[in-house]
């Protein structure tokens, strides 16, 4: 099923809950209990460096929530394993979306139902994700840090961090942009963001 909302949440822990927080996302099936709403719910790890870095932040986590019915996110709030991801957190950031164009899918499955509109005038999110492939692992990892300073300085960029269920072979990436010019003008300049997307490419660095 396609959906047409999204929510990204985004929690950080004091220092004490970094343990219970690694169990929750390694072992999050355990923790769901009754009363889930149909959809996707993924709780993912973040990594270090503004998210985009291959040692993990411990005390950093994302909940992706796609519900069928976008209506059931009160229901959500009060499974367990949303009470117990939010509970313990010092920090919280929540984006509720639309989507609005995309393409790919996520683990093989397509999950969104995209409006086809464009974002005009309005502040906007852009999702990646992507699975490296083992033999390119290098070749990836070895060109983020220029991407994560690029990224960093890029006018229009309000927010960014990167993320993923196994950070290492399956990255994702979230950033709020205030306008599409620069959010064009820093995914097609000739950039190390640039350079490594043709070279990703060429190369075959990713499958998904």
């Amino acid at each position: 099923m396609l959906r047409k909302h999204v929510v990204f949440s985004f929690f950080r822990y004091p220092p004490g809950h970094v343990f219970g927080a690694f169990v929750r996302m390694g072992f999050q099936g355990l923790f769901i209990g009754k009363g889930m709403p149909a959809g996707i719910v993924r709780l993912m790890g973040c990594g270090g460096s503004e998210g985009f870095s291959i040692v993990p932040d411990l005390r950093a986590y994302c909940l992706m929530s796609a519900l069928d019915d976008p209506r059931e996110m009160p229901a959500l709030r009060r499974t367990r394993l949303y009470r117990w991801v939010a509970g313990p957190s010092i920090e919280q950031l929540h984006f509720e979306l639309e989507p609005m164009s995309g393409h790919g899918t996520w683990d093989g499955d397509a999950l969104f139902d995209y409006s086809r509109e464009k974002p005009g005038d309005r502040p906007f999110a852009v999702l990646t994700h992507a699975r490296v492939n083992s033999g390119h692992t290098r070749d990836f990892w070895r060109s983020v840090p220029a991407i994560r300073r690029h990224l960093r300085d890029a006018p229009g960029c309000a927010y960014h961090i990167g993320f993923g269920e196994h950070p290492l072979r399956t990255p994702a990436t979230f950033s709020i942009w205030t306008d599409v010019d620069h959010m064009r003008e820093f995914a097609y300049r000739h950039t190390p963001h640039h350079e490594a997307s043709i070279a990703a490419r060429k190369e075959h660095w990713l499958s998904e």
